[in-house]
């Protein structure tokens, strides 16, 4: 899959370390996400290294660690439904959670929501 929608540095590391490891399976179901609305996302946390991972109070576990976890924003969407776009396409894969004003998405090995 061609990616035209996003830039490896939306990725990176809030922090400013450097860090930008993307998973291509991550990158490939935003991209799925981004054609189905039809709506830029942002990216509000993508990569994180061990130190911004702790400041943040992410577990030490996190998938983020990883390149293999992002927390997003789709335009005019609210939240809730990009949470059940994704459980309905992916109901028995992936780290999924929903909050207020964004999504945590992972593409971990086995099913979690939370």
């Amino acid at each position: 899959m061609n990616n035209t929608y996003f830039k490896r540095e939306e990725f990176a590391c809030s922090c400013g370390c450097g860090r930008d490891v993307v998973d291509s399976e991550l990158l490939e179901v935003l991209m799925r996400l981004r054609e189905y609305y039809s709506q830029p996302i942002t990216i509000t946390s993508g990569n994180r290294c061990v130190i911004h991972n702790e400041a943040v109070g992410g577990s030490p576990e996190s998938q983020h660690l990883l390149g293999k976890a992002v927390d997003i924003k789709v335009k005019d969407t609210s939240p809730t439904e990009v949470f059940r776009r994704l459980d309905l396409w992916y109901p028995n894969n992936y780290g999924l959670s929903g909050y207020s004003s964004w999504v945590h998405l992972d593409v971990r090995e086995n099913k979690s929501r939370w």
